[in-house]
């Protein structure tokens, strides 16, 4: 029956694969309860004997939902005065021992577990001895293995109860004298209260954010790059100031991480150009003409001035200028147009004192919008330069 116990404990600790946990911290009880002796004796004549101890547990100590905990435990158990003192005895057991506890349901305020562990077990035998015993020793130590399940509920953020129960094996036949040569053990139930002594912020995902602060800024706690951008969502929040749900933050057309490898401003949509590599595109956002022309507005000169710093800064770098618009007006029209600003933004880098070879143009028109031509603001997205970098 206990190895059945302990078989079931353990499948059940394997299976489980959801956990929901709280932060790590540490909690101090007291605990009292019943106890039951296994295999001496009948069945019928075992009594009940009391139980009490104190622990201390490390919730979430080693991995999510894994906790170990040391208890110090005393109790005593025996049988009743029947047979004339064949097969009674009474025993008195005192047990340091460390167990794991494992919840494999968690929601704070309840919790179900299971646990595992191992101790030594000092036990001592009164007298009288029964008859029917095998050894003249009355007292020992050996190693015990506490296995069972449980169910825990926090009362608030301090305090908490729960319920266990479970059994002691062991290795000895000794614990209780009467003779039968089976190993002896003890079956117990327990009800605990703590309370909770120190907390650490938890960071699931050791991404420097704690699960906390995650839960309140959106981002998965399981995850240590959130919207998949190269960076940690800790370096994000406390480093760069990105936003850690966005993987592009400036809108610039380059994931925050890339930028922060090439130098760049992950804060700055201007800048982006700095960091794509070849076979890469940017859009150029802002870049504005007259309305219907291909004249180049003076507040474009700004964004325009990053692009041709990235050409100076690297000397290798060729794009392929395309031109897009909204889908107003005839397509002919737009596709002229379009091919109209992108020779426009080609010339005046090449005024600035790049070489057209390492330009080239195209106009798309309203062929590849980014977005739907529903409505203004998205029409106003779908006017755009972009850079595509072919070397």
């Amino acid at each position: 029956m206990v190895r059945k116990i302990f078989l079931l404990c353990l499948s059940v600790i394997l299976v489980a694969t959801t956990a929901y946990s709280q932060e790590k911290s540490i909690a101090v009880g007291i605990g009292g309860g019943l106890t039951r002796g296994i295999n001496e004796g009948k069945p019928d004549d075992r009594t009940i004997g009391p139980l009490v101890g104190v622990f201390g547990m490390f919730k979430n100590g080693i991995i999510r939902g894994l906790s170990p905990e040391f208890a110090f435990t005393y109790y005593s158990n025996g049988t009743s005065e029947v047979d004339g003192g064949w097969s009674r005895y009474s025993t008195s057991h005192i047990i340091p021992e460390l167990r794991l506890r494992y919840s494999f349901y968690d929601d704070w305020v309840w919790n179900t577990y299971v646990f595992g562990g191992v101790g030594a077990m000092i036990y001592n035998i009164d007298d009288p001895l029964p008859m029917n015993r095998d050894f003249e020793e009355t007292s020992g130590t050996t190693v015990t293995f506490p296995v069972g399940l449980g169910v825990g509920y926090q009362i608030d953020d301090d305090w908490g109860i729960d319920f266990n129960v479970g059994a002691y094996m062991t290795l000895t036949d000794n614990l209780n004298p009467v003779y039968d040569d089976i190993h002896d053990g003890n079956w117990a139930a327990r009800l605990g209260v703590h309370y909770t002594v120190a907390r650490f912020a938890n960071d699931s995902d050791d991404d420097g954010l704690s699960d906390e602060e995650e839960l309140a800024l959106g981002t998965d706690p399981n995850n240590p790059d959130t919207d998949g951008d190269g960076l940690l969502d800790g370096e994000e929040v406390n480093t760069y100031k990105t936003n850690p749900l966005d993987p592009d933050t400036d809108g610039g057309g380059v994931k925050d991480g890339v930028e922060v490898r090439m130098g760049a401003n992950p804060l700055d949509a201007d800048d982006d150009i700095l960091s794509i590599s070849p076979g890469q595109k940017i859009i150029l956002k802002n870049i504005e003409f007259a309305t219907g022309k291909s004249e180049i507005s003076p507040s474009s000169e700004r964004i325009l001035t990053n692009a041709l710093k990235a050409m100076q800064t690297n000397t290798s770098m060729e794009f392929e200028i395309v031109g897009h618009t909204d889908d107003v007006g005839e397509r002919d029209n737009n596709l002229r147009l379009s091919q109209e600003r992108a020779d426009a933004v080609k010339q005046w880098l090449v005024n600035k004192g790049i070489n057209e070879a390492r330009l080239s143009t195209k106009g798309l028109g309203p062929d590849e919008p980014l977005v739907p031509n529903s409505n203004a603001a998205n029409r106003q997205k779908n006017r755009r330069v972009e850079f595509f970098r072919t070397k």
